[in-house]
């Protein structure tokens, strides 16, 4: 501030520029996960167009995912980056405010995840079965083959599941050639007939088959997935730990910085109101002489004036009585 010497200031370095690094890094990967989600969404378009019919539709689209949560967090960081470059507290306050307020859905969401646990699994459950079995072979195969392997899981609750699908169920009014099949990724060895190569057949039949003679995991993936949750606890843990800091940090830095840039500007007006009120008192000293000396010179003048018209008038007088 003007006021102030040089570096005499309550705005604290460390925190400022600490704020600008974070946001800066944070800034740069919501940029990048925007434009992923963009280049995902365009040519996933190009090959089959799925248009949005509910918001699980948006919700299961990666890329629509991806595109939200990357701008959501361009527009906090860019607030927070240039609010902190500029010292701009309307900006910081938007972007602590905003962390704050996600923070906190985050903790009332997961709370109430455990709380009712059993009903979010079932609700979950169901929306999976209409989202990724239902549309396997339309849109959502990469997702569904990427669990079923990964777990080694097949279908939603179990194998029988795939009776939903409109390419793979036993009904008799059925005419595709995949009638009573699971996708291969569903297999426990879909490459058995040649290593490296997936039979994409392997699962032929398996709807109309006993569970004891398949040749595919019988177990859903949800249950699977429950079951690895329960049993990495610790980097579930750490997971949210390693989000829940970095907005932490953004929160009590960004409120950090608010305040020292107020106490600043209090103290900048501060300084300035005193020393207003002292050159003003200095002014008025300077000026009260020069009043005194102004006056003083028009009183001579009117004295003077009036010796003059006295003269003036003694002079006719004297002409006059000579005469």
């Amino acid at each position: 501030m003007g006021c102030c010497p040089k570096g005499d200031t309550l705005v604290s370095p460390v925190v400022k520029y600490v704020l600008l690094v974070g946001t800066l890094i944070h800034w740069i990967c919501g940029a990048g996960m925007l434009a992923l989600g963009i280049w995902a969404y365009v040519e996933k378009n190009k090959v089959f167009y799925h248009a949005v019919q509910n918001v699980y539709d948006v919700i299961f689209d990666l890329s629509i995912v991806l595109m939200t949560f990357g701008a959501v967090m361009f527009v906090i960081t860019m607030c927070g980056f240039v609010g902190a470059l500029r010292e701009n507290t309307i900006l910081l306050k938007i972007f602590y405010w905003s962390l704050a307020v996600i923070f906190v859905v985050e903790v009332v969401g997961g709370s109430l995840v455990l709380i009712f646990k059993d009903r979010a699994v079932g609700h979950l459950s169901g929306v999976l079965k209409e989202v990724y079995v239902r549309d396997y072979q339309d849109d959502q195969e990469g997702i569904m083959d990427y669990f079923q392997e990964k777990f080694a899981c097949c279908g939603v609750d179990g194998y029988k599941d795939w009776n939903k699908n409109a390419y793979f169920n036993c009904s008799g009014r059925n005419p595709s050639r995949i009638k009573c099949a699971v996708p291969y990724s569903c297999c426990k060895k879909p490459d058995e007939m040649m290593p490296g190569l997936h039979n994409i057949l392997c699962g032929a039949s398996v709807l109309s088959q006993n569970a004891s003679s398949v040749k595919v995991y019988t177990v859903g993936c949800v249950p699977t997935v429950v079951a690895w949750l329960h049993s990495n606890m610790l980097i579930i843990g750490a997971i949210a730990i390693a989000i829940a800091v970095p907005q932490l940090l953004g929160i009590c830095l960004g409120k950090l910085l608010v305040n020292q840039i107020e106490d600043q500007r209090s103290r900048y007006f501060m300084h300035r109101n005193v020393r207003g009120r002292a050159r003003s008192r200095v002014e008025g000293d300077i000026e009260l002489p020069n009043k005194f000396r102004l006056y003083t010179d028009a009183a001579k003048a009117h004295v003077n004036k009036a010796f003059q018209n006295v003269r003036d008038w003694r002079g006719n007088y004297d002409r006059r009585w000579r005469e």
